[in-house]
């Protein structure tokens, strides 16, 4: 691979050099013979770089002939002792080398970048195809690619060098920013699914090379994309990583504006894969049909691993693509066992020619969640199935919009019931939309009150029209059932019939999230009343398991503040959402003042109620005092408007909460004192109030017996002014002593038998604090933080280490390769050129850049590849810092017009004295010396002037010629208008006044 061993003699090598640019590093080159018609040969030189290859002519001076990609290779043959055919994209190259020994060293170079370029990956796999005769010498290649080490692979699997490889293939421009994205962001996140709209700012040919490089790719596993309309070019790219990609799990392309020809390409490519590794599929919101599913479906199964998730939602199937494709998944018997997730909802399913979608859910299958919801099916039947085939694994079952099929006066199906009772692993069940007579309301509530096997069960029953007979059907079942833990009955119409509701509703003690909203629209205000008392007796109950209350969009108006006026003192409620109530400014200052003296809320939902920016301040006046609520979102439609009217005040008072709820999530503050003063307060409106009416009539009675003088009424009167003398101490010192102190101040009160155990046993329930409590605020609060703490100072000392040592390693290597160049420099020999490095320091090379062709690498990087083995720690830290910032993108450099940007620039401006110091410690090729004011000679003035990107790639490469540029700066720091403001203010020659 030397110079030296090299038969192209060195005038031949530099026009070579010429040719395809001297900042390529050519790694073999080889006299070949290349035979053409009739057999006949012609005289070429082989040139292999890092990943192409190059044929150019035997005569000075030379000329490119043929270039190619090694992805481009197809197959290769060497039936015979030195030939050589390779089978390319484009055409078909035999060449003759001078020796076996000669391919085999072709060969191994290609085997060998191949295998750097894209580790894990045999070369073999990569060139489709490799014959030699005899067997041994491809055993012998194989071996020798085996044997090699592979350098560190690099961020996400090397992803960026393929990246570079794939561009140079393609013939697209390596975008920088798409490197450090994936080798900063994708790192940092360590995800391992390939985003799209991550650079869906670029030009959409820029997503080919970046979708492509994923065919050999080892770490992405997930391919996703949603609301980007994807191009053909790039579809194809996707379609060919599906069909050779053995890495690639998961497939998402939601809303990309898929059509029918897509299905059947993608069944296609699938049909060509049988090693595909694709368990999850999403084609949710394209228009791919009936056609198109039933070309997809025929692959489903053939799937030799099965289908974990399938997303086919608004895909404008009907019943016929739906019948097609459970026979499909029916068919595969791996499905009943892998497919787990599966989502129709969207489609017009309407009728009862569904029998095949029936069918496969009576099977038994592993299906945890389905969603039919919006789809019109009929439930019911939807219901009997479920009853068959998922009892054991259902948990999210979302039907909602769907159609109940059953009619008045004949018996809901038994299924119905039996469902819902037998179901063993249910936690989501959501009707909403779903219009449910009594009778099929009656059914699921009596079959899940049955149910011993399901806990925390979440019901949706909103929007279902119940009315008044779905609430005498809750009134009756609601206080018996155990295991709903949250339960949505807003919009259906119940306004007469909330009063007697809420007050079962409060007899349930599992339910700790209701949503109520959308109920009060026609109510009169004096049915209003007692609905929202029965609500506040509700949430105030202290047994109350409630901790999260809806009443959205229910146009309360200022009614509303009955429950918020109630939330002031409350201990349950941790969640409360009154949006779309229209309360006014006078709404939120009743809402201050309760969330002045609330300690147990952590969110509040308010939007859509009028409020101006009085009530804005009002609320951040008190959120200064509030040091416990988390979660307040900014109401966009009221600000929005208040925005409009008085825009300082509102957006003052806007950032106030935003700043109070972030002290809040920060410090974790609690006010003792606060908490105790509320509960003192509490205490004293109630139960302290009793004691005092009981002690004025027991005054009175005193009063009116004093002069009585039998004993036994004596007696009876000494001890009743004992316990007034308790009372009175009690109303202080109760709250604040121990059993103890109670028994020294109110002795005759304690005399009773068992207080005291009764009062310890009753202090020992409240005060204990649960063992789960302590392990998640350690686990989730303090416990972050000091896995943060741990994680930055294991971080630092790495680092720390990692630079020392490295310092180390490249101030010895220095070291070295000066000393070595000293011997052969005394012993005469000239020191070898920097672009005739062997293959082993390019493996070492941390930089990708000789992937690319020179005309597209910037100054910067070009000395970056020639200075990395001169590298000294003070560069390497600066090349360090360079990469910590992200290149411009080139969505800004497109968006950049000159023209405009120099309207205003004057072009002879007088500037202050230059300084020829800085012009000193710039290298010769930066800036040619200016004009002396002498020679007056005649300028190009304009002629440096940056010139407007170009919009069209040149059809032939220049040859750039730039200088390097400073060795201190980097392409990464780069502005698009650097130089401009210099070129600008330089004083070229004064003008004649």
């Amino acid at each position: 691979m030397t110079e030296e061993s090299s038969d192209v003699p060195k005038e031949l090598l530099e026009s070579v050099k010429d040719v395809i640019g001297r900042k390529i590093k050519i790694s073999v080159k080889k006299r070949v013979k290349l035979e053409i018609k009739n057999d006949k040969v012609d005289n070429k030189i082989l040139v292999l770089t890092s990943c192409r290859a190059f044929l150019l002519t035997s005569r000075i001076p030379t000329k490119l002939e043929l270039t190619f990609s090694y992805l481009e290779i197809q197959g290769i043959t060497c039936n015979k002792p030195g030939q050589l055919i390779v089978e390319t994209e484009k055409c078909n190259i035999s060449m003759k080398l001078n020796s076996s020994e000669d391919v085999h060293e072709v060969l191994a170079h290609i085997g060998t970048c191949l295998r750097r370029i894209f580790p894990g990956v045999s070369p073999v796999r990569i060139m489709k195809k490799v014959i030699m005769e005899p067997p041994e010498r491809l055993a012998n290649l194989q071996a020798l690619w085996d044997s090699q080490t592979v350098a560190e692979l690099g961020p996400c699997g090397g992803f960026s060098q393929m990246y570079a490889c794939v561009c140079d293939w393609l013939g697209f421009p390596y975008r920088e920013e798409v490197q450090w994205d994936v080798d900063t962001i994708y790192l940092t996140q360590d995800t391992r699914e390939l985003n799209l709209q991550d650079f869906s700012h670029l030009d959409h040919r820029d997503l080919i090379p970046i979708v492509a490089a994923l065919e050999y790719n080892q770490w992405f596993t997930k391919l996703s994309s949603k609301d980007l309309k994807l191009s053909t070019d790039v579809c194809e790219q996707i379609l060919r990583v599906v069909s050779r990609s053995n890495r690639l799990e998961e497939l998402v392309l939601e809303n990309a504006g898929l059509r029918t020809d897509f299905a059947q390409k993608l069944a296609n490519a699938l049909s060509h894969n049988p090693n595909s590794g694709l368990h999850t599929i999403n084609l949710a919101s394209n228009p791919l049909e009936d056609r198109g599913i039933s070309s997809l479906s025929i692959q489903f199964a053939k799937l030799p691993k099965g289908l974990t998730q399938l997303n086919l939602s608004k895909t404008s199937l009907s019943p016929k693509g739906v019948n097609s494709l459970s026979q499909s998944l029916s068919a595969n018997q791996l499905l009943a066992t892998t497919l787990t997730h599966l989502d129709l909802s969207g489609n017009v399913l309407r009728g009862d020619d569904l029998s095949f979608l029936y069918n496969f859910l009576a099977q038994p299958n592993a299906l945890v969640h389905l969603d039919v919801s919006n789809t019109e099916c009929a439930l019911d039947m939807m219901c009997g199935a479920l009853l068959h085939g998922c009892l054991q694994h259902l948990a999210i079952l979302n039907v909602s919009r769907t159609v109940f099929s059953h009619r008045k006066g004949k018996e809901v199906p038994p299924s119905f019931k039996q469902f819902f009772s037998s179901s063993l692993a249910l936690t989501q069940i959501n009707l909403s939309g779903t219009k449910l007579p009594p009778e099929p309301l009656k059914a699921l509530l009596l079959g899940l009150a049955c149910n011993q096997n399901l806990k925390e069960v979440f019901l949706d029953l909103s929007s279902c029209e119940l009315r008044s007979g779905g609430a005498q059907v809750l009134e009756g079942c609601i206080a018996e059932i155990h295991n709903i833990a949250s339960l949505d009955i807003s919009d259906n119409g119940l306004e007469s019939d909330l009063s007697t509701l809420i007050v079962w509703l409060s007899k349930n003690r599992s339910i700790r999230h209701l949503a109520l909203g959308k109920n009060f629209n026609n109510m009169k205000s004096k049915n209003l009343a007692p609905v929202l008392d029965n609500l506040v007796q509700m949430i105030q109950d202290e047994d109350s398991p409630l901790q999260s209350l809806s009443l959205a969009d229910s146009k309360l108006k200022t009614e509303v503040t009955i429950i918020i006026n109630a939330l002031g003192s409350n201990t349950s409620l941790t969640k409360v959402d009154i949006s779309g109530n229209g309360m006014g400014d006078m709404g939120a200052k009743m809402l201050a003042k309760a969330l002045q003296i609330n300690t147990k809320l952590r969110t509040v939902i308010w939007d859509k109620n009028n409020i101006t920016a009085q009530g804005f301040q009002d609320i951040a006046v008190a959120l200064e005092k509030n040091y416990t609520l988390r979660f307040m979102p900014i109401p966009v439609n009221d600000a929005s408007q208040a925005l409009k009217t008085s825009p300082e005040k509102t957006e003052e008072a806007l950032q106030k909460i935003e700043n109070y709820l972030l002290r809040n999530h920060e410090t974790r503050k609690y006010l003792q004192e606060q908490a105790y003063r509320l509960q003192q307060g509490i205490v004293t409106s109630t139960t302290q109030q009793m004691i005092d009416r009981i002690c004025v009539k027991v005054q009175d009675h005193l009063n009116s017996l004093r002069n009585c003088g039998i004993d036994t009424i004596q007696e009876d009167l000494k001890s009743a002014e004992r316990l007034m003398k308790d009372a009175k101490n009690s109303k202080t010192t109760l709250l604040e002593s121990m059993v103890d102190a109670a028994e020294n101040l109110c002795p005759s009160a304690m005399k009773k038998a068992n207080i005291r155990q009764d009062l310890i046993e009753a202090c020992t329930e409240k005060i204990s604090i649960p063992r789960t409590f302590v392990k998640n605020v350690l686990l989730e609060q303090s416990g972050v933080d000091i896995l943060n703490k741990i994680s930055e100072v294991k971080l630092t000392v790495a680092s720390l280490l990692s630079d020392r040592i490295v310092d180390e390693i490249l101030d010895a290597l220095s070291r070295c390769h000066h000393k070595l160049a000293d011997h052969l420099s005394r012993r005469g020999k000239p020191l070898p050129h920097q672009e005739s490095l062997d293959i082993e320091l390019e493996e070492e090379k941390p930089s990708k850049r000789s992937l690319i062709t020179v005309e597209e690498l910037t100054e910067i990087e070009r000395l970056e590849d020639l200075d990395t083995c001169m590298m000294t720690p003070k560069s390497k830290r600066k090349s360090i810092h360079s990469r910590m910032l992200r290149p411009v993108s080139r969505a800004f450099e497109m968006e950049f017009d000159l023209d405009k940007a120099l309207e205003e620039v004057p072009i002879h401006i007088e500037d202050p004295p230059f300084h020829c110091g800085r012009l000193d410690k710039r290298t010769s090729g930066f800036i040619s010396e200016l004009p002396s004011e002498e020679g007056k000679k005649l300028e190009h003035f304009t002629k440096l002037r940056p010139k407007r990107n170009k919009k069209q790639q040149p059809t032939q490469a220049a040859v750039s010629s730039a200088a390097p540029q400073d060795g201190e700066q980097n392409g990464l720091m780069g502005r698009v208008d650097e130089g401009v403001d210099e070129f600008f203010t330089k004083k070229v020659t004064k003008m004649d006044s």
